[in-house]
C-alpha cells in the first residue's frame, strides 16, 4: 500500500500511462527477440519487463523536459500537468526505486547488478548530454559523433537490458557481438528521428514535427546540412524554435529536395541486412520474432503505423 507522500510523488511517472497503451516500443521488442536465445525463466522475464518499463518512462518524462515537448500520446506531457520541479523530482524518485528493485533481486550478486546500472546511467546520460550540447551550441555533428552519441544514448540502454535478462537467467557467459548491439541501437534512433518528421500519425500524438520545434539536429537534418555545407537556411530555421507551420512544410521540402529521407531509409535497410547477417554468423540459431520486428518495423516507414522509436 503507497503511502499518501508516495502517491504525490509518483504522480509525474503514472501521467504517462493515462493516454492509454503505448504505440509498440521497438527496444521492448528488441530485447524481448533476445530472449529466444537467453531463455530466461518466466517469473524472472516479469521482473526484467518491470525493470525496462520502469526505465523507459523515466526516458520519455525526463525527455520530453529536456526538449520542452508539449505533447506525449496525445495528452500535455508531464512537465506541463505537474510542473518541471516536481516532474523531475519524480524521475530521481523513480531511479532510486528501481535501484532498490534491482538489489532487492540480485540476492548475493548486487555488487555486479549495482556496478552495471552506475556504468549504464553514466553511458546513457552521457549521449543525451551531447546531444543536447550539439542542439544548444547550434553545433550540427558529423555522422561519427552522431553515432557515437547514439551508442551512449540507444545502444547501451539495449545492450543492458539484454545483460541483465541474462543475469537473471544466470547465462552472464552468453555473448553478443558489440556491433550486433550498436545496429540495432542506431535503427532505434534512425527510426524515430525519420517517423518524427515524416509520419502523420506520429504527428497527432507528438505534435507536427516536434524534433524542429526542439532545434534537434536528427540524422536526415544532420544529412542535409552535411551534405550542402554552403546552403545554411536549415541552420537558420533551427535557430527560430518553435517554428510556424509554414517554415516547417519548407523544411521538410528542403530535406526532401537533398535526398535526406530517401538516404535515411537506405541506410534503415543497411542496418536491417547486416542485423541480420550478424545473426546468421553467430550460429545461435534463427530468431524468427526479431526478424518479424524488423520486416514490420522498417515495412511501415510509410504508412501511419508506428512504432515508439529512441527519442
Amino acid at each position: 500500500m503507497e503511502t499518501e507522500d508516495e502517491v504525490i510523488l509518483a504522480r509525474p511517472m503514472k501521467h504517462i500511462l493515462q493516454a492509454g497503451p503505448e504505440n509498440r516500443n521497438i527496444l521492448k521488442l528488441f530485447v524481448s527477440s533476445f530472449n529466444n536465445w537467453v531463455k530466461c525463466p518466466k517469473d524472472a522475464l516479469k521482473v526484467c519487463a518491470d525493470i525496462a518499463n520502469g526505465l523507459h518512462e523515466i526516458n520519455l518524462v525526463l525527455d520530453d523536459v529536456l526538449d520542452g515537448t508539449i505533447l506525449r500520446r496525445g495528452l500535455p506531457s508531464a512537465h506541463m500537468v505537474y510542473g518541471i520541479p516536481l516532474t523531475v523530482q519524480a524521475t530521481l524518485y523513480k531511479i532510486f526505486l528501481i535501484m532498490q528493485n534491482l538489489l532487492c533481486y540480485a540476492e548475493d550478486r548486487k555488487d555486479i547488478a549495482f556496478d552495471d546500472f552506475i556504468k549504464l546511467g553514466i553511458r546513457v546520460f552521457t549521449g543525451q548530454g551531447l546531444e543536447i550540447y550539439y542542439r544548444d551550441s547550434q553545433r550540427c555533428p558529423t555522422f561519427h559523433e552522431y553515432s557515437t552519441l547514439i551508442r551512449g544514448k540507444s545502444t547501451d540502454a539495449l545492450k543492458w537490458e539484454v545483460q541483465w535478462l541474462k543475469f537473471c537467467a544466470k547465462k552472464e557467459k552468453m555473448e553478443f557481438s558489440e556491433d550486433l548491439y550498436h545496429k540495432m541501437g542506431l535503427v532505434l534512433q534512425l527510426y524515430g528521428d525519420y517517423i518524427n518528421l515524416h509520419n502523420a500519425k506520429y504527428a497527432t500524438v507528438r505534435g507536427f514535427c516536434d524534433d524542429l520545434d526542439e532545434g534537434k539536429f536528427n540524422f536526415p537534418i544532420i544529412h542535409a546540412i552535411q551534405s550542402h555545407p554552403n546552403d545554411h537556411r536549415l541552420l537558420d530555421m533551427l535557430k527560430r524554435r518553435p517554428l510556424d507551420m509554414e517554415s516547417k512544410k519548407l523544411f521538410l521540402d528542403i530535406l526532401e529536395s537533398f535526398g535526406s529521407f530517401e538516404y535515411t531509409r537506405k541506410e534503415l535497410e543497411k542496418l536491417k541486412n547486416g542485423i541480420l547477417i550478424d545473426v546468421d554468423n553467430m550460429n545461435m540459431g534463427k530468431n524468427p520474432q526479431l526478424e518479424r520486428v524488423l520486416e514490420d518495423v522498417l515495412g511501415n516507414l510509410e504508412t501511419e503505423i508506428y512504432y515508439d522509436g529512441c527519442d
